[in-house]
């Protein structure tokens, strides 16, 4: 009886082929054999054995290759378990736990596993094969293991009686990286032991190789990962001094060139008044001329009605009142943006409705009807607020951004209805201000609320990840909701939080302290 590991310890060289077991004499085995293997029963067996194993994992690799591995050698050994392991967690005493790579229990592949190699047989393996400078490290109890390792719950739980391990060494560090092992319910006969180290010791250099791969590729995967998430950093970093060299840009250029629009806006604004008058009195001439001279010459007449001027008598004045609009709205939209262009060097006692009603003048294009929809209706509640200290410039972009996203998500929300179906479920935008009192200090809420598409819970999460959009290239970058709550968090002290249902819509809610005292 054999209760003992069984150390092979004394070949410095690998086993490289099938061809050598048609040659060898002896057997690999340091210990002194019972019952030594002929020539023939190797050719008869192991080779048998070999060609059998080899041939079937020949084909497979990486993650498939050990639960292939694993079931050829149950199968070809009549055992009722195999199991690959690799090494997951060292000390300074050697390894301490090992990962299963696949564990076969005679029916199939059963989900892979952490476990402790203390007071195990594997443990024992590979402590002897750390401690060893031999290329091969084989442990082996042919019966009543479970009374070796009394602590092992595992052996138990299999009703183990014997077992076989070989370690799985490093060729460069001579050090174990893995092991594979073999266990049975019943006694392992020492021809089965020798013609089981035998097919290990082949299988063994072919799954460091493949074990190897994988950690070379894991090890790839990790730098890949670290190198993209130190992108993902610079090209955040790089996007946002872009985004805020836009803004001071367009800050600078607003104010340098206001002035400038503002001389020939008046000129033009003074002259269409005079356009309107002289106008008039065109019309009104031409219409006298009409009266007093019915009969003209044919070429006139002709003319006339080239240029249709019966119609252009109508439109002329119309186009003149349009203008005024136009250069009324001119006038409106250099103010606002004025405004949301502010520089921020330091902080200023900022008026927020100010600066929200300045953002929605920006985006009048936006909400107005077009050929798909009605006007998104823009409700505004109002409560009586104080000037707080803020930078306004940035206050207004994480304005835009929500009001942008806001007309977006109406606008998905809208996809499949009709005009006439959304006129009669208007899309609107709702902008509510409120000042709060309470335990955690004097502070404003703005909340901005729509009735569009809402946001799916998948989405949700990653709501305010740094370059994460639902929108194309084209319309998103993904830093819009980041930079609105580095904005709101980090350099005013508040709060940036949302409420969102798919389906009904989406509020966006944001709290600026009242005081730099109350700021978090």
């Amino acid at each position: 009886m054999v209760n003992h590991p069984i150390f092979c310890s004394d070949s410095t060289d690998s086993i490289p082929d099938i061809e050598y077991f048609n040659t060898m004499s002896d057997p690999i085995d340091p210990q002194p054999s019972p019952a030594p293997v002929s020539e023939t029963l190797m050719q008869d067996i192991s080779w048998e054995v070999l060609v059998q194993l080899i041939t079937s994992t020949a084909a497979v690799t990486g993650r498939d290759y050990y639960p292939v591995l694993a079931e050829q050698l149950t199968a070809a050994l009549d055992v009722k378990y195999a199991i690959i392991g690799e090494i997951c967690q060292w000390d300074s005493k050697g390894p301490q736990r090992v990962r299963s790579l696949c564990f076969w229990d005679g029916q199939g592949a059963v989900d892979n596993f952490e476990y402790d190699l203390s007071g195990t047989p594997c443990g024992q393996l590979l402590e002897q094969a750390s401690n060893s400078d031999q290329d091969l490290s084989f442990c082996c109890f042919r019966e009543e293991v479970q009374r070796s390792f009394p602590d092992d719950v595992n052996l138990t739980k299999l009703e183990a009686e014997s077992y076989l391990g070989v370690a799985l060494l490093d060729p460069e560090t001579h050090q174990p990286i893995g092991h594979i092992c073999i266990l049975d319910d019943r006694p392992l006969s020492e021809q089965k032991r020798q013609q089981a180290e035998i097919v290990l010791s082949v299988l063994g250099t072919r799954t460091v190789a493949e074990l190897k791969r994988e950690q070379a590729e894991r090890r790839e995967g990790e730098k890949i990962k670290q190198l993209e998430s130190a992108l993902a950093e610079l090209q955040y970093t790089q996007s946002k001094l872009v985004q805020i060299e836009k803004i001071s840009s367009l800050g600078q250029l607003v104010a340098g060139v206001a002035h400038e629009i503002n001389n020939p806006l008046g000129c033009i604004t003074g002259n269409l008044v005079h356009t309107a008058d002289y106008a008039a009195d065109l019309l009104e001439h031409l219409s006298l001329y009409q009266q007093h001279y019915r009969q003209t010459p044919p070429e006139l007449s002709e003319h006339a009605e080239d240029i249709d001027i019966d119609y252009l008598k109508e439109d002329f004045p119309l186009i003149v009142d349009s203008m005024k609009v136009s250069v009324d709205r001119i006038q409106e939209i250099v103010s606002s943006l004025r405004q949301f262009s502010r520089l921020d060097a330091e902080e200023t006692l900022c008026d927020v409705h100010e600066g929200l009603d300045s953002t929605l003048v920006v985006l009048r294009h936006r909400l107005k009807a077009n050929s798909e929809r009605p006007e998104i209706k823009v409700m505004k509640d109002y409560s009586e607020l104080p000037k707080i200290p803020a930078r306004p410039g940035q206050l207004n972009q994480v304005f835009m951004n929500l009001l942008s996203n806001a007309i977006d998500a109406v606008e998905e929300g809208n996809q499949g209805l009709s005009y006439s179906k959304i006129q009669e479920n208007p899309n609107i935008i709702a902008i509510r201000t409120q000042y709060l009192q309470d335990d955690e200090g004097d502070r404003i809420a703005i909340c901005i609320a729509d009735n569009g598409a809402g946001i799916s819970l998948d989405v949700q999460s990653r709501l305010f990840e740094t370059f994460f959009t639902t929108k194309d290239g084209e319309r998103g970058t993904g830093l819009g909701l980041s930079l609105s709550r580095q904005i709101i968090t980090e350099n005013h002290g508040g709060s940036l939080t949302f409420d969102s249902t798919p389906g009904q819509g989406t509020e966006f809610i944001i709290e600026l302290p009242v005081s730099a005292a109350d700021k978090v």
